[in-house]
């Protein structure tokens, strides 16, 4: 897909938030059935962090290449996955079914993050070249404010209201870490990047 769909996206912002919001009370109690399924996410590095499988490739929870820097398995793997091969929901999604379902058919790999003290992801851009195939939500779920965790796109630092999806540009350079004692928690969508799509988020009554 060109960057003609997404264009149309950060012309609303580079950080933007849907009218939709999960109840973080409740999904931060749920989540707990799910304490023995994290996996380390990128394994290669020794950084406090991990992700838990929305959707993969099985529907299993566990470790996998939805839990790694798709670029890094595949270099290391001889293969060629992207983000669009992973669509089978696992256990953990029913915790956001409620909401999510309205766009399942939309999403691509998808995940929570839990940064452990200490964890972060380097600065970075998730997309690069001529086409892009999905766009990125964040569901932001605890501690992922100043001062306990940060979310930095280029020079500025996020702010964000926990339990809201946000549109976030991640074709520009960001940094997201933990510089506290506790935990900090989010969830990653990646969405394919349609018409269809752009006109669920985008309707009227979709932006606040």
């Amino acid at each position: 897909m060109s960057f003609e769909l997404y264009n149309i996206l950060t012309s609303y912002g580079d950080q933007f938030a849907f009218n939709i919001k999960v109840n973080t009370k409740k999904i931060l109690s749920e989540l707990t059935q799910f304490d023995n399924d994290w996996a380390q996410y990128n394994p290669r590095k020794p950084v406090n962090r991990y992700g838990l499988s929305l959707t993969n490739y099985d529907g299993k929870l566990g470790p996998g290449p939805d839990l790694d820097s798709l670029d890094e398995y595949n270099i290391e793997h001889n293969v060629d996955i992207s983000e669009k091969d992973f669509k089978v929901c696992t256990p953990a999604y029913n915790l956001f079914k409620e909401h999510f379902e309205p766009f399942k058919e939309w999403l691509f790999r998808s995940h929570i993050i839990k940064l452990g003290p200490g964890g972060f992801f380097p600065q970075h851009i998730d997309n690069y070249g001529l086409t892009i195939p999905s766009f990125r939500i964040i569901v932001p779920l605890k501690n992922c404010n100043p001062m306990n965790g940060y979310f930095l796109l280029e020079d500025r630092i996020l702010n964000w209201e926990y339990g809201r999806l946000y549109f976030m540009n991640t074709c520009k350079r960001h940094t997201v870490f933990n510089p506290s004692m506790k935990d900090m928690l989010f969830v990653v969508l990646n969405v394919e990047l349609t018409g269809k799509s752009l006109h669920y988020f985008l309707g009227s009554d979709m932006i606040l």
